[in-house]
């Protein structure tokens, strides 16, 4: 058996990467698999924890801005008259 591997290569062992396009079949086929997960994703209802946290976060805006607004008057003392 002198030194020759006995092993079968396959057409992937010897492709290219010119070689390595998919056929079109496959990646539509992918593509709808892909879609699919992910509009099952976008439709799925966000989890309690993070809508307490973004209800959080809003009330924290909404008090930051009451704040400004209270604090603008006396930072301008022009504009009191």
């Amino acid at each position: 058996m002198g030194g020759r591997s006995m092993k079968k290569s396959t057409p992937v062992e010897n492709a290219t990467l010119d070689d390595a396009t998919l056929d079109p079949k496959v990646l539509e086929t992918i593509g709808r698999a892909l879609k699919a997960h992910y509009d099952d994703l976008v439709q799925a209802p966000l989890p309690d924890k993070l809508l307490d946290l973004l209800a959080r976060l809003e009330k924290e805006e909404q008090q930051a801005k009451l704040e400004n607004a209270e604090k603008k008057p006396e930072e301008n003392p022009d504009a009191s008259g």
